[in-house]
């Protein structure tokens, strides 16, 4: 994963997953499809449990949802660190 945030007004992400790791892949595809080219303010604001709302916490387990929080933490992480 890589975050660019030169401009923080439009943030790149730009994710790379094996294809014998579908979840992750998919994980990925939601982030970059929700977050990609957003304000870092907006990223920031997302909330950790973004899932729910998606209702993916009914659908998917808690230690694979955990696995897309920490990926979410990440790129807020990043951001914070390019400030």
């Amino acid at each position: 994963m890589h975050v660019d945030a030169s401009d923080p007004n439009r943030v790149r992400l730009h994710f790379s997953a094996p294809a014998e790791a579908p979840t992750t892949r998919g994980f990925a595809s939601i982030l970059a499809a929700g977050l990609d080219e957003q304000p870092a303010a907006d990223i920031l604001a997302v909330p950790e449990d973004f899932y729910t709302e998606l209702g993916l916490a009914a659908l998917i387990s808690p230690l694979r949802l955990r696995g897309m929080s920490a990926m979410l933490a990440r790129i807020k992480r990043r951001l914070r660190e390019a400030d």
